[in-house]
């Protein structure tokens, strides 16, 4: 014979207080994520400040000094092409170098990185017909430009400017 054993198990479920927090680790949380934000706030800015694009004119001064500089260099550059110490093509291509630091001096417009597109949409057509006439020349295995005109004329150009 089997003996059943009739055991009631009585399960009680006490429900507990909800967890306390205490309001001190939630405070010192908040104020560190604030100061966190507040902080990457704070470096954007620098950052943005730093990437403003601040054109700064020359005064009449600087422009003189800026342009006897740089004729000084054309006219080195001649005297370099009439001892036959440089090719026509090294020399159109030290003139687009020179024009191009003369304008980015002058303006602040960074024209030394732009193609021929991008100088003819800035609207700086003097400089555009000067490039356009070193393009061929510099480029091409045999320079087929009249480089002495070609730096007349950027003398020309420096000279006039202002």
């Amino acid at each position: 014979m089997q003996t059943h054993i009739n055991q009631e198990i009585e399960l009680k479920t006490e429900l507990s207080n909800p967890f306390s927090y205490s309001i001190f680790p939630i405070l010192i949380l908040i104020i560190i994520i604030f100061l966190l934000i507040l902080i990457l706030f704070i470096r954007k800015k620098k950052k943005d400040a730093k990437k403003k694009i601040v054109i700064i004119t020359p005064n009449e001064k600087d422009k003189n000094a800026i342009k006897n500089f740089y004729i000084e260099k054309i006219n080195e550059l001649l005297v370099n092409i009439q001892k036959n110490i440089i090719s026509n093509r090294e020399a159109y291509q030290s003139l687009s170098k020179l024009i191009r630091m003369f304008i980015y001096e002058m303006t602040n417009i960074k024209v030394q990185n732009y193609t021929l597109g991008d100088i003819k949409n800035i609207n700086i057509p003097i400089l555009y017909e000067l490039v356009k006439e070193y393009y061929s020349p510099e480029f091409s295995r045999e320079s087929k430009g009249d480089i002495i005109s070609s730096i007349e004329k950027t003398r020309k150009v420096m000279e006039v400017w202002k």
